[in-house]
């Protein structure tokens, strides 16, 4: 998990610093600056209004980002060809840490960077979440993306 964590601040201190580089902007709106914990807030409160109870029976998504098995299955297919020896069972869904220990898994699998600012990464790796592999295709996820954008304005940084 601590490897995890650096890659992720390391990736997104390097967003930061192409985005100030390039002029632009890290924003939602205006001058607001999200961090990656509100971020991760935002979705799970889309997926579960932070319910560690939250269970769909239809698609068997448990938990507080409502981690199906094909995600557990996924998170440990990414582990494995990382050479790492840390596993996930469909139980650990149910743990709060463990859940967005395998989110960040599969964000720190998202394709990024330089060309690109933190909220632009922040969509490709909920759309991604919520869609699959090419979730960033799929027209569905835009109203995915459009809810954690709502629940990102509710930090009150407007």
């Amino acid at each position: 998990k601590t490897n995890i964590m650096k890659k992720i601040k390391l990736l997104i201190a390097m967003l930061t610093i192409v985005a100030i580089a390039k002029g632009g902007s890290i924003t939602l709106n205006k001058d607001t600056i999200y961090t990656w914990q509100e971020f991760v807030s935002a979705v799970i409160m889309v997926e579960s209004t932070n319910n560690p109870k939250a269970y769909n029976k239809r698609e068997n998504a448990v938990g507080i980002l409502q981690i199906r098995p094909i995600m557990v299955r996924e998170v440990n297919r990414v582990l494995k060809m990382n050479n790492s020896n840390d596993r996930y069972t469909l139980l650990d869904r149910w743990s709060k840490e463990k859940s967005i220990d395998m989110f960040e898994i599969m964000a720190e699998n998202v394709r990024c960077c330089e060309d690109m600012t933190r909220l632009e990464f922040y969509e490709r790796v909920a759309r991604k979440w919520n869609g699959g592999y090419r979730g960033m295709e799929k027209t569905a996820t835009i109203k995915y993306w459009n809810n954690i954008k709502k629940e990102l304005i509710k930090f009150g940084k407007q």
